[in-house]
């Protein structure tokens, strides 16, 4: 059995879904009420990827409010990979994770990513192109999905999605220095 552990940080303004998308995930529910994330919170997922390998998702959710970004980055230490989560109805959230990208590359390195335009139930109120978004994951460096906390839609395929690609990224990472030796 070969076990892995990854730590995941979850970027992006406040109010794009992130809390949600995590809860959504690991405890399957969701709630209407907004509460601010208040500097960070993680909750574990624990999933077998296939038969003799699992792995332990520590999903890091960071407050998006302007006050907490002197601390942010100190949780982003020990990533194995980042979830850039936009509001696909607010416009001005995609852009802004341009800087989110720049400061936990900046802090952890190369690492999986990827994007995930949330709120994709609020067909009527979309603000976001998928060419768009696709284009915004291409210059990010990062896979794309389009989700919704609310309704489910493409949240677990989109963390199962990263949990291979940081199994990837390991492994390849392992023969890398095995191949220096």
């Amino acid at each position: 059995m070969v076990t892995y552990s990854a730590k995941i940080v979850m970027l992006g303004e406040g109010t794009v879904g992130k809390t949600s998308l995590i809860r959504r995930y690991v405890q399957y529910t969701f709630s209407h009420d907004y509460i601010t994330t208040i500097g960070s919170n993680f909750l574990i997922k624990k999933i077998e990827l296939e038969e003799g390998k699992k792995i332990t998702m520590q999903l890091w959710d960071l407050s998006g409010q302007d006050t907490f970004r002197t601390i942010r980055s100190q949780y982003y230490l020990h990533a194995r990979g980042g979830i850039l989560v936009f509001d696909l109805t607010r416009q001005s959230t995609l852009y802004q994770l341009e800087k989110w990208q720049s400061d936990f590359i900046e802090k952890v390195g190369q690492v999986p990513l990827m994007l995930f335009g949330n709120k994709s139930d609020l067909r009527d109120q979309i603000a976001v192109s998928q060419e768009e978004a696709k284009m915004m994951a291409q210059k990010l460096g990062a896979t794309y999905y389009e989700t919704s906390a609310l309704d489910g839609s493409n949240v677990e395929p989109g963390f199962l999605d990263l949990a291979w690609k940081i199994v990837n990224y390991v492994t390849s990472k392992r023969e890398q220095l095995t191949s220096r030796k």
